[in-house]
């Protein structure tokens, strides 16, 4: 679905209505479908006065387990009112109208802009689908003896992996959800996702892995997960080589697994750091699909000693250099793009701009962050970014430590950092 429209005031009932139709056709509830269209609408007046009349596109994105409203606009608007933390000044017809950016960033589940490859900006209001919660109760998993794998499971398999990993697993396997079952069935019929599944003789379940092919260079993968089967390292083993095969010819460089528990180290992957999460630990790992032939990093002197450890370790080949402030960025400003799981209390946030106000910017999140209670809070730093590495020293002050590499995350590498304790 898509709508073609001029940033004047009188468009508004046209873009709300086409929200709450886009919504309708993603799936949302009554509930959902409101926020989104109250997002809308606080986010179409607010581009009117930042660049009136302007033509813009609006389109959804159905990821089937969430709706995306792109809005793509031709010029930069203010950008600073794009942060969660902008807070209007109800005394000026200007913070007033800056209200609706406020609310708006409320209503989502993510709020974030972007600067798109062929010019131009793309604003995303994300809602996610609610679903039911399972009503099976957890029964005792029996230890399988022999099992095969399928990348085609039924749809009652799934379920059936999804209550494992409910029943098992913290709620949270960073940074994805499971659960509950439908939302794992939306996610694989979305086919951003895909499944590796291992039953017995008779369809009982043994274990599985999900992966993740976003538009980047790696593939995310998640797992293994396992029930009782009779040999839990030859599984474990077993479904990442299956995942190995599968990747192997395509033109990904690498896999960087999230796994409850460090696999054998038979399964290939090499560490890459570990971190808690709401409920448990993640424990990640990197295998690499193809040669190295190096890549330029510019990363923060205070992070230089665990990027080179992680670099070395990994065998990643990288012409390092360090990458310091010398003024360059009086008149820029910080923008965070920031992911929120509001159930569990988890915050992830990435830096989109960063300026000379980025300490400050940054202490505004947090202690909005911490306002509104949650408790993991993790930041990422893109090593192919320069101007990342001037948010380091303010991440280290505010008591972020650097805990994961994750090898082409990003433009270039990401550093994983996760806040330690609560407010400071």
């Amino acid at each position: 679905m898509k709508l073609s429209v001029e940033l004047v005031p009188e468009r508004m009932p046209v873009v709300v209505g086409f929200a709450e139709t886009a919504a309708k056709a993603a799936g949302l509830d009554a509930s959902a479908a409101a926020m989104l269209a109250l997002s809308t609408e606080e986010l179409f007046l607010a581009l009117c006065n930042s660049i009136p009349g302007a033509a813009i596109t609006v389109r959804l994105h159905d990821r089937r387990y969430a709706a995306d409203l792109l809005f793509q606009v031709p010029q930069p608007p203010d950008l600073r009112i794009f942060n969660i933390t902008s807070r209007p000044d109800h005394d000026t017809e200007e913070g007033l109208a800056e209200m609706g950016l406020f609310l708006a960033s409320r209503a989502c589940d993510q709020f974030s802009i972007r600067q798109m490859a062929l010019g131009g900006w793309e604003i995303m209001l994300r809602k996610e689908r609610s679903y039911p919660a399972p009503v099976q109760q957890s029964q005792p998993y029996l230890a399988v003896q022999t099992w095969q794998l399928t990348t085609t499971p039924a749809p009652d398999a799934v379920k059936q992996f999804s209550t494992l990993i409910a029943d098992c697993y913290a709620a949270c396997q960073f940074p994805e959800e499971f659960t509950p079952p439908g939302r794992l069935l939306d996610k694989l019929a979305s086919n951003e996702y895909g499944l590796i599944l291992a039953q017995g003789q008779q369809g009982e379940l043994a274990g599985g892995l999900i992966w993740h092919a976003g538009e980047g260079r790696i593939v995310e993968c998640f797992g293994p997960y396992l029930a009782a089967p009779a040999e839990p390292e030859q599984l474990s083993i077993a479904l990442c080589e299956k995942l190995t095969e599968q990747f192997g010819r395509s033109s990904r460089q690498g896999l960087v697994l999230y796994a409850p528990q460090q696999p054998p180290a038979a399964a290939g992957f090499e560490a890459a750091g570990s971190l808690a999460i709401p409920g448990g630990t993640i424990w990640t790992g990197y295998r690499m699909l193809a040669e190295e032939f190096g890549a330029d990093a510019a990363v923060a002197a205070e992070l230089m000693p665990f990027y080179t450890d992680w670099c070395s370790s990994m065998a990643l080949a990288r012409n390092i250099r360090s990458y310091h402030d010398d003024g360059e960025t009086g008149n820029g400003l910080t923008l965070f793009a920031t992911r929120l799981n509001r159930q569990i209390g988890m915050a992830r946030l990435t830096p989109l701009l960063v300026g000379r106000d980025a300490e400050a910017v940054l202490e505004e999140h947090l202690h909005l962050l911490d306002q509104e209670q949650f408790s993991a809070i993790y930041c990422t730093v893109d090593t192919g970014r320069p101007f990342d590495a001037l948010l380091a020293p303010h991440l280290l002050h505010n008591g972020f430590s650097p805990l994961m590499l994750i090898p082409w995350g990003g433009t270039g590498d990401l550093i994983l950092l996760q806040r330690n304790g609560g407010k400071r």
